[in-house]
Formats: C-alpha cells, sequence, structure tokens
C-alpha cells in the first residue's frame, strides 16, 4: 500500500479499536494463513492439520472479538463489517470440516474421511456455525442500528476519536464488484445466505450429537469390559465415489482460491470505500510495530514461509514430507543417533523423506459401508458423515474367515471373544 495513499481522500474516518481489530498487521496475518492452508490443502497433506489449526485459532479470536465487543458496544458498524468478511474467507476458503476440499481424498480414496471426525472437526463447525449466525444478526440489527456508526453523536467515551469523525462517515459502504451501501439491496442478500448457511451448518451440528451418543456408548462399553488398551475412535464413511470425489476436489481447487482473492479485495476495497485510511498502511499509521498487529503478521509470515519451502522440498524430491517427528516412527527410534547429514533435521523434522507409494483407485471406489446404498443415501452420508454410524445408513461388511474384528475398524464395539 502506498504511503501517499490517504493523500487522496476528501475526509478521514477512523474507529478507536480498528488497528487492533484489523490493522494491516493483523490482516496481512491473516492473509498469509489463508495462503499457508490453500497451500496446504491442494499440495502439502501432511501440513494440512497446522495450517487448519493456525486459521481456527485466528477465526476463535475474530468471533470472541464480535461477540464481546458488541455486547459491550466496543465495536462499530465497521468494525463488524470488516471481522465478518474476515471470518467469511476463513470459514469458505481454507477450513474443511470432512475434508473435501482438501487432496486427501485424491491420494486416499473414500478411506481418507479417516482424517477427519474428531475435536478438529467438531471444533470448526461450531465456529463455522457460530460466525453465520453472527453475520445473520448484524445485518438484520447491526447495520440498521444497533451497532454505532462512524461520525454518530453517540461516538463517545470508549469509542470516542480525535479529531472527531465527520457526519459523512456515517453511511456504510461495502463492496460487490462495485461501490454500495450496506443497508441497501445488498444486506437482503447477506440475509437470505447468512440464513442458508446457519441452516446448512445447524443441521450438520445436530446430527454431529449421533456421534456424541455413540461415542459415549463406546467408552462406558469398552470400561465395562475392562479394556482400558483400546480407544473409542468412530468409524465413519463418505458416500461419494472416488470420481465423485475428484470432482469436488477440483472444483473447489479453483473456487476457494477465487474466494479468498474476492475476501481480500472485499475487506481493502470496503476499507477504502470507508474512508478508515489509519489502517490502511504508510509510515504514519497502521501501528504496525506493535505486539497487537505483529504477532499475527510474525504468524502468517513465518507459516507462509515455511510451507512455501516444504511445497518447493517435495517437488524437488518427489517424495511428500513429515510434519514432525511424532509422525514417523522410524524417524523416532533414528532420532536417538544425529549425523552430521540429518543434522537440519533437528532443526526442521518436515524435511524428512520417506518413501511412498501411490495407490491407484477406480472410478467407482466406494466406502464398503455405502457402497450398496442408492444415490440420494450415498448424498446424505456425504453431507453428514455422522449419519454413517446409525445402521440405517450403512452397509456391514462381511468379515472373512478367520480375520479379527479389530476396534479401529468399526464404530461399534466388539464383545468379548468375539473372532
Amino acid at each position: 500500500m502506498s504511503s501517499n495513499l490517504t493523500q487522496d481522500y476528501a475526509f478521514h474516518c477512523q474507529t478507536a479499536r480498528a488497528p487492533d481489530y484489523y490493522g494491516l498487521g493483523v490482516r496481512l496475518g491473516i492473509y498469509f494463513s489463508w495462503l499457508q492452508g490453500y497451500m496446504a490443502n491442494h499440495f502439502l497433506p501432511t501440513e494440512i492439520a497446522s495450517a487448519a489449526d493456525t486459521n481456527t485459532i485466528f477465526l476463535l479470536a475474530l468471533l470472541i472479538a464480535l461477540i464481546k465487543c458488541s455486547s459491550v458496544n466496543m465495536l462499530e458498524q465497521i468494525d463488524g463489517l470488516i471481522l465478518i468478511h474476515l471470518s467469511g474467507g476463513t470459514v469458505f476458503g481454507v477450513l474443511s470440516l470432512w475434508g473435501y476440499r482438501t487432496r486427501f481424498y485424491t491420494d486416499e480414496g473414500p478411506a481418507a474421511i479417516r482424517h477427519f471426525g474428531g475435536f478438529g472437526t467438531h471444533s470448526r463447525l461450531i465456529l463455522s456455525l457460530g460466525v453465520c449466525v453472527y453475520g445473520l444478526w448484524y445485518w438484520l440489527f447491526a447495520v440498521t442500528g444497533s451497532l454505532i456508526a462512524m461520525g454518530s453523536p453517540l461516538e463517545i467515551g470508549e469509542l470516542a476519536v480525535h479529531p472527531p469523525n465527520s457526519s459523512d462517515c456515517a453511511t456504510l459502504y461495502t463492496f460487490m464488484f462495485a461501490k454500495v451501501r450496506a443497508d441497501g439491496g445488498i444486506r437482503i442478500f447477506y440475509i437470505i445466505a447468512c440464513t442458508l448457511c446457519t441452516i446448512y451448518f445447524g443441521i450438520m451440528l445436530l446430527t454431529s450429537s449421533v456421534a456424541g451418543r455413540k461415542r459415549l456408548q463406546n467408552i462406558v462399553e469398552l470400561a465395562r469390559q475392562k479394556r482400558w488398551a483400546d480407544t473409542s475412535k468412530l468409524r465413519f464413511a463418505t458416500g461419494f465415489k472416488y470420481h465423485e470425489l475428484q470432482i469436488i476436489y477440483k472444483t473447489l481447487r479453483l473456487l476457494n482460491f477465487a474466494w479468498l482473492v474476492y475476501s481480500a479485495l472485499l475487506i481493502e476495497f470496503t476499507l477504502n470505500f470507508n474512508n478508515v485510511t489509519a489502517v490502511l498502511g504508510g509510515p504514519h499509521s497502521g501501528e504496525l510495530h506493535l505486539p497487537g498487529q505483529l504477532l499475527p503478521l510474525l504468524i502468517g509470515v513465518f507459516g507462509l514461509v515455511r510451507i512455501c519451502y516444504l511445497v518447493l522440498e517435495s517437488w524437488r524430491s518427489g517424495d511428500d514430507v513429515e510434519p514432525s517427528l511424532a509422525t514417523s516412527q522410524k524417524l523416532r527410534l533414528e532420532a536417538r543417533t544425529l549425523h552430521a547429514k540429518d543434522l537440519a533435521l533437528a532443526f526442521s523434522p518436515a524435511m524428512k523423506k520417506e518413501e511412498s507409494v501411490r495407490k491407484e483407485h477406480e472410478p467407482d471406489e466406494a466406502d464398503e459401508l455405502e457402497r450398496r446404498r442408492g444415490r440420494a443415501v450415498r448424498y446424505l452420508v456425504s453431507w453428514l458423515p455422522w449419519l454413517s454410524l446409525l445402521e440405517g445408513f450403512r452397509d456391514e461388511p462381511v468379515m472373512g474367515m478367520g480375520k479379527e474384528k479389530r476396534w479401529s475398524e468399526y464404530s461399534g464395539v466388539p464383545q468379548e471373544g468375539e473372532d
């Protein structure tokens, strides 16, 4: 951003906490985390979990700020709008509940669902629902007066700024491929979108209660049988076939990138349209050196640099890389003796290259629990994989002679003495 950017504005607007909410360092940190997540999703599966964690933490911080600051009148209309746009970029561009926007399914087929369905999936689901519910409240009430506008006589106390905002700052604008009023027709569009997303994620959250009940039953059954070493992990299934998963992945790869670019433009144009010049950058604005902005910036920068290096290393070597010492049993054993040629591994274990064999998948390959189900049921289970835990939505596979029914393969608890 040019240091002379603010000279082109007829008047300047600001809020008391804009640098803390979405200062240049905060925005750049989140943008870099988006790129980190996108690159991990599509180029480096071993880094998907860590990139998702980074973006989830940023999303949690944004949602807490939205809810808490709105409840105590510390948030103004423009603040809420920018934070919602930042949250929307994360939810719909990077995070994935069941991994359909990641390359896991391209590499592993329908069995890749084993990577999802745990704490991370449900945390992202709750946060996504929270963002949609807040967005619905914002477009219903906040833009019509529940939050204070810049230039309002109510900008006093903690909301007061110096010099005071002009009354011209009161009109809130946003970007939809043009400069539009936030309280105009675009408001109806966002109300409909937030309502549909709330229903979408709400149904998913209600359905996820099936997993909680099933997990509790498994824990109780294991405790009754005194099988303390066994895990209560559930066995989910997706109804998509391999060729359907490929189509979805390739489509989302393009749409997600387009959405991330649009989200960044949406945020920057919205700030410019509303003349919030104090956070646009330059030598005399932004307070980029303060910890509140420097910390998210450094997290984003180092995360992006690391993922770029690992992607380059994986392309150069032709093999994928392991993300940490904990995921490689071989590396854990070798770590007892550190040779000179492996010195770099002490600082970046992800540089460790392992031999990998890519498995070929048939186009009609499907999960054995959903293989004989009709298309409607398969697609419903694909949207709500928790349903695959119910007998009415799954086909129990026939066990071969002499094969033990292991705990890691099914969601139910095998009985004692069962083969």
